[in-house]
């Protein structure tokens, strides 16, 4: 995890991808379906700011091993059965970390919104998801 000098995690800068959503009966979340095209993409600077244009609709936005499947195939086959500090993956918590649910940012017609995110990212050392790490932490 990048850390700025106070020992704050930084925000995310990079690319964030945009999917259209069906969310969920009475939530503001919705389900990935990897099938579905992304419709557009946002970058972040160093601050975690981005700025966006959409059509009306709902959304869920999403980071580049969420787009497809193809993340999620490549953990299951090399974590099945563990590694050297890492548990085997939770197979479950792996679709689910995949297919959501996730927060939905609605755009209504002719409004300007202001969108908060919390994105960070992980520690090199702990960034499998759906595993546990076990081995020595960095210094």
């Amino acid at each position: 995890m990048d850390l700025d000098e106070r020992g704050r995690a930084r925000p995310w800068k990079g690319a964030h991808y945009l999917r259209q959503a069906n969310p969920i009966a009475g939530q503001d979340q919705a389900l990935n379906d990897t099938k579905r095209p992304i419709i557009d993409s946002i970058f972040t600077d160093d601050a975690g700011q981005g700025f966006l244009t959409l059509p009306q609709g709902s959304y869920i936005l999403l980071d580049k091993d969420r787009v497809s499947n193809r993340r999620y195939r490549t953990l299951l086959r090399e974590y099945a059965k563990g590694k050297t500090n890492y548990t085997p993956i939770d197979t479950a918590c792996l679709r689910k970390w995949l297919s959501g649910p996730f927060d939905v940012l609605t755009i209504t017609a002719g409004d300007t919104t202001h969108v908060t995110r919390s994105l960070t990212g992980k520690c090199s050392w702990n960034s499998v998801p759906c595993t546990r790490y076990s081995g020595p932490l960095p210094p």
